[in-house]
């Protein structure tokens, strides 16, 4: 098998132009949801598209660490965008399309970004003309409508990928903090590199790969493109994920791997007719964001043959801390009370993960703490903020705000969160930012927000109220989020209490909360 060496390609450009020279003609990328739908492009039609993209960029006055937020779903545009933007020495900055014009304009003036490369479709989203400074926004297209394709088109493309060195920063990534104002992760090109070699060689990545991407490619699912390439694979990629279609395409498109969080595991499985069994082609199910309830982990295994995989990581530390491999899976399935099923894996070779006290000590088995690790692809730091980094990466280990413990065995077992977060289908949601959406509508006293275990989506979204005068319909208060909140923050389900439990503090007691309401939850 030919493989571009991560010890010549130190970017994401370089691994592309390098794959341009290995498989010129080799299938590289096919947008399923282009106009042209199944044209599959080469490595070597990719990185021509990607220096003609760069060159737009730099035409737009733009110079190496400059940085470009790309707001589009997934599609060949964005790729265009992402490789295009760091093989001109530029930052690229990834948003999530389910974010709103609140979230939009607070990452957009935060990181600096001189450039935003979306669509029309986020124009009521969009800061309006000067509310960030020195923002250009430009479309991605059509052609003939001013858009990134015609500044391409009369730019000079760029003879190559710039050089960068590996420390130098390739993305930001943005994700909530302890104090639920969103910070942007700085990972360096050695962190993408870093997640990629892991990926190729805990997932098995070999000869043939095709992945599927039906998850964002801002997200986890981005960073399977990067050893896809590394592999000289081809990228199949979905606007937004859809259940039957996406086990069509598992059976139809030869594909052999995937990233999904848990709540499109378990949608998938409710699509398929019963006794699905995904082909012998398909190498790995590869999961992670969110906890999976056990029953969805057991029928997973068994649709897919045993060919599952989890990690458990952060942003702040990507994709992969620790590991459930397919042979965990398959133990976990043949034995329904294996404690296996509720565990995060093992630690990896390279990776450093200690359980600690609050003085940052190791604690024994069995007994929790907050999670910290050190890890290759361990981010720089947050951006611009360095009280927040030292706090983060305090002794040179990453505090992860996760409480688990280890067994005796050595596997990873998450109870609770330090930092309070909501993770519903793979997205975070910080419980305070809808708290304070609550707490401003007419009839809500007092506010608390909780995660409930969900079959779906994994945890669900809940707000527990206390009225100020007669309840209000439940119907009413989740519209009334939703003309707010983006969709995935809005709660799923609202319970109306007398009083909230307190301890001697006035803290409110959400352990007990949802201890209480997870026996009495629907869903």
């Amino acid at each position: 098998m030919k493989h571009v060496s991560a010890r010549h390609a130190i970017t994401a450009a370089q691994v592309l132009w390098t794959g341009a020279e290995l498989f010129a003609d080799r299938a590289c990328v096919t947008d399923l949801d282009a106009t042209a739908a199944g044209e599959s492009l080469g490595y070597e039609a990719v990185a021509v598209r990607a220096a003609a993209t760069g060159g737009a960029l730099r035409a737009l006055g733009l110079r190496r660490g400059d940085r470009v937020a790309i707001l589009l779903h997934n599609g060949q545009a964005y790729v265009d965008v992402f490789l295009g933007a760091l093989a001109a020495g530029l930052i690229v900055v990834p948003l999530n399309v389910r974010l709103t014009r609140e979230d939009y304009l607070h990452m957009l003036t935060d990181s600096g970004s001189q450039v935003l490369v979306t669509t029309a479709e986020f124009g009521d989203r969009l800061p309006r003309d000067g509310e960030v400074h020195g923002l250009t926004v430009v479309l991605a297209g059509p052609a003939g409508s001013g858009s990134l394709h015609d500044l391409a088109a009369d730019a000079t493309p760029l003879p190559g990928p710039e050089p960068a060195g590996e420390s130098e920063v390739a993305s930001l990534m943005y994700t909530s903090g302890t104090t639920g104002s969103p910070k942007a992760v700085m990972l360096t090109h050695a962190s993408w590199r870093s997640v990629a070699a892991t990926a190729i060689d805990v997932l098995g990545f070999a000869d043939g790969e095709v992945t599927l991407h039906v998850a964002p490619l801002t997200h986890g699912a981005g960073f399977l493109f990067l050893p896809t390439l590394m592999t000289g694979g081809h990228n199949l990629l979905c606007r937004s994920f859809d259940a039957a279609r996406t086990a069509a395409l598992i059976d139809g498109h030869g594909v052999t791997g995937m990233f999904v969080v848990p709540s499109m595991i378990r949608m998938l499985l409710d699509a398929v007719p019963a006794g699905f069994t995904a082909p012998p082609s398909f190498r790995r199910l590869y999961y992670a964001g969110s906890p999976i309830d056990p029953e969805t982990l057991r029928e997973a295994t068994a649709a897919f043959g045993g060919r599952v995989v989890q990690s458990f990581a952060q942003m702040e530390s990507p994709m992969f801390v620790t590991v459930l491999d397919q042979e965990d899976h398959r133990r976990a399935l043949g034995d329904p009370d294996l404690p296996l099923v509720r565990s995060a894996g093992r630690v990896l070779p390279g990776v450093e993960l200690r359980v600690a006290d609050d003085a940052g000590a190791p604690l024994p088995a069995g007994e929790p703490g907050e999670i910290l690790a050190r890890a290759p692809q361990a981010m720089a730091g947050y951006w611009r903020r360095p009280e927040a980094t030292a706090a983060a990466l305090r002794d040179g280990w990453l505090r992860t705000g996760d409480v688990g413990y280890l067994d005796e065995d050595g596997y990873l077992f998450l109870v609770d969160r330090k930092k309070d977060m909501i993770v519903t289908g793979g997205s975070n949601v910080y419980a305070r930012e809808v708290e304070e959406v609550l707490l401003a509508l007419p009839g809500v006293r007092e506010a608390a927000v909780v995660g409930l275990p969900h079959r779906i989506w994994g945890e669900a979204v809940t707000a527990v109220l206390v009225a100020d005068g007669v309840p209000r319909g439940e119907e009413e208060i989740i519209a009334d989020c939703r003309a707010t909140l983006a969709g995935y923050r809005v709660p799923k389900r609202v319970v109306w209490v007398n009083e909230l439990p307190r301890n001697a503090y006035g803290k409110v007691l959400k352990r007990r909360l949802r201890e209480e309401l997870s026996a009495s939850d629907p869903h």
